[in-house]
């Protein structure tokens, strides 16, 4: 599967110990085989001539593709010119007519039910290449993200031993996104809290692009958001949206972001209290720490959650790891200023339940 961690990078006791039941998602963001250091992941390259067939709308040769099975969400990436009625931004869903042929679909239940295939109209050029589209989570919840839409398995994969997306102030350059759907199932404003925290070594660094959320004004979508402070671009700067306006809770005191330091970035929301707490490498910062959203009357989540960028127009070139979203019914637990500690220390493995309920 794609982004599967064994356990050379991620502890022995993570992907089989019991998870926190607060568990949204877990995303080690890499896959290994071998030593620490030999980077993989799933792709098939074809000769488009050979291969792509517009009469059927569909591309053979892609039993050795094993990862490709109905329903799994995956681009094209060509090397010359593309089959057309195809498209490299596009997520697709694979129908599998067969096991040696795959169509391309816009939605899981067209791609399960092999209906509405898209109509492939020219075989291109030269090769494509077939990779799948989505960042494996490691909860036990099932909750892939999926890839922004303009980011390829070039870019996704370019350094180890992070997962990388580009920066863009007009294109979804994100990372990685969790449905709206199932974000907004988990966290319901103000009855619910949230606690998220990732590694980042950021890339060129442009004053005001968002690395995550799903927080925007124009058009106005409810949430988080941090950003690269538009000041002072070695800070972090958060801001939430409801349906009220923006609540600019400004800068970081500490150093967030960086082109040659890795940092560990936590956040927690405290819905109930109506608090904002961001921890740096695994220290309250003080300048957001228990911030009030006392104006957030009322935010329904809308959007994707995104880290790498917070809308599809909007993203920070940076490199992640080590990515954890918990959310609870109530306030945060008694205990996140250890959990924070803790995650900023220890690599790559999950929260147990019996360590954060």
């Amino acid at each position: 599967m794609m982004n599967q961690a064994p356990a050379v990078l991620v502890s022995g006791a993570s992907p089989d110990a019991t998870p926190s039941p607060a568990y949204v998602g877990y995303w080690p963001m890499t896959q290994w085989t071998g030593a620490v250091g030999a980077l993989t992941y799933n792709s098939i390259t074809l000769a488009a001539a050979t291969y792509v067939d517009t009469t059927n709308n569909w591309i053979s040769g892609v039993t050795s593709a094993t990862w490709l099975t109905a329903g799994v969400p995956f681009k094209i990436r060509p090397v010359g010119v593309i089959p057309a009625g195809l498209s490299s931004s596009l997520v697709y869903y694979a129908g599998k007519p067969t096991a040696d042929r795959v169509q391309f679909h816009t939605t899981y239940a067209d791609a399960i039910a092999g209906t509405n295939p898209v109509d492939i109209t020219t075989q291109g050029t030269s090769n494509v290449v077939l990779y799948p589209a989505f960042i494996k989570d490691w909860s036990g919840n099932g909750n892939d993200m999926l890839f922004g839409a303009a980011t390829s398995d070039l870019q996704a994969f370019a350094t180890a031993p992070y997962m990388s997306n580009a920066s863009s102030g007009a294109n979804d350059n994100a990372l990685g996104r969790l449905s709206a759907a199932t974000f907004a199932d988990a966290f319901v404003w103000p009855t619910s809290s949230m606690f998220v925290h990732f590694r980042v070594l950021f890339g060129t660094l442009v004053a005001g692009r968002s690395f995550w959320g799903c927080g925007n004004s124009s058009p106005a979508v409810s949430g988080p958001r941090m950003s690269v402070d538009s000041s002072d671009t070695s800070k972090l700067n958060l801001q939430f949206f409801h349906s009220g306006g923006t609540i600019s809770l400004g800068a970081s005191a500490a150093e967030a972001c960086s082109t040659t330091v890795q940092h560990s970035i936590a956040l927690g929301i405290d819905g109930p209290a109506r608090q904002a707490t961001i921890w740096i490498d695994g220290v309250r910062d003080l300048s957001l720490n228990q911030d009030s959203l006392n104006a957030a009357v009322t935010a329904t989540m809308t959007g994707d959650l995104r880290i790498g960028g917070a809308y599809s127009t909007n993203a920070q070139a940076a490199n992640f790891a080590d990515y954890h979203v918990l959310t609870w019914v109530g306030g945060l637990p008694s205990n996140i200023d250890a959990v924070a500690a803790k995650l900023a220390t220890v690599k790559y493995q999950r929260l147990m339940a019996s360590e954060v309920a």
